[in-house]
């Protein structure tokens, strides 16, 4: 009597040096996006016609943001055990408060100590604003990705991507309009620009460019990275999610003509429509499970809708 071998789930046809070599791939991703954002930004400085460079703001800004997506997607790819997750996790997290040191004076501010919060803050500022600025940007994203995909270990079965990234998506929808990113944007707006990787490449003063994201959340990073890794573990499309994610990011400014006087716009449903885009074949549940989510999908419906009505009489 034969008995049938388990085959493994199909993976997607890779042999490119970046996922057979991460590490070295990850490094490539840092020193490229940091050798754009400073060559682009003089560029951009350098052309008289604002036509033109307004045309070039896009286009770098498209390849700054393909860059940190292919950054975050070599961090997901790196094979290495949970205890030196958590380290990288610990040292990203002290080297982003030291090149973002704005962090100690919130700290002071939230724990009654201003004063020497302030006085952290400015003796650890050495850097040139630009110059902090972008390596502020390369720490964030480095950081979370590393958490996302340390974070993502909590996910035991691939599927469970799709209740993972709706209530991710749910999450951030009540939190940037309602919540409590609503009310630090409100209260603190330069808390929220601490937390985001801003656009290294802005336009001359005067320069119209189209739409672009001026800045992505760390929240948006990290869930990011989180799908990422959920893919990776369980043999799933990474490569097609971070195209799909790409894709879906250049288009949602978009979103800002819907809510013109909006401080701000929640990432988390795009990412988390273009992770579930890319992966809806192995999203695969029982009668049971689709039950169970249909009831749960409900509930939650209902709880922003309430919400929704609460903030709007």
């Amino acid at each position: 009597m034969m008995t049938a071998i388990p085959q493994p789930a199909p993976q997607e046809p890779s042999e490119k040096w970046s996922s057979r070599k991460p590490a070295p791939a990850a490094l490539v991703y840092l020193l490229c996006y940091l050798a754009v954002a400073v060559v682009g930004g003089q560029l951009v400085s350098l052309l008289p016609s604002r036509l033109t460079a307004g045309a070039v703001v896009t286009v770098l800004g498209a390849v700054v943001l393909l860059i940190s997506l292919l950054l975050v997607l070599a961090i997901c790819r790196l094979p290495m055990p949970v205890g030196r997750e958590m380290a990288w996790v610990l040292g990203l997290s002290a080297l982003f408060a030291l090149v973002r040191p704005a962090v100690f004076a919130y700290l002071g501010r939230w724990t009654g100590h201003p004063a020497a919060g302030r006085q952290m803050a400015e003796t650890l500022s050495v850097m040139p604003g630009e110059l902090q600025l972008l390596i502020g940007n390369a720490v964030l994203i480095t950081w979370a990705g590393f958490l996302g995909k340390l974070v993502s270990r909590i996910i035991r079965e691939g599927k469970l991507l799709l209740p993972v990234a709706m209530v991710a998506a749910i999450a951030d929808i009540i939190t940037v309009f309602w919540g409590i990113v609503a009310h630090v944007s409100e209260t603190a707006p330069e808390v929220v620009q601490t937390f985001s990787a801003a656009a290294p490449i802005a336009p001359p003063p005067g320069v119209a460019a189209p739409m672009l994201l001026s800045a992505v959340g760390i929240g948006d990073f990290l869930f990011f990275a989180v799908f990422l890794a959920t893919t990776i573990r369980y043999l799933m499309r990474p490569a097609a999610t971070m195209w799909a994610t790409f894709a879906v990011m250049l288009i949602a400014p978009l979103a800002y003509y819907l809510y013109p006087d909006a401080t701000g716009m929640p990432g988390l449903p795009f990412v988390s429509a273009a992770a579930l885009w890319a992966n809806w074949r192995y999203l695969r549940f029982t009668g049971e499970e689709r039950r169970a989510l249909a009831f749960a999908g409900a509930f939650v419906l209902a709880a922003v809708i309430g919400l929704w009505l609460a903030f709007h009489r």
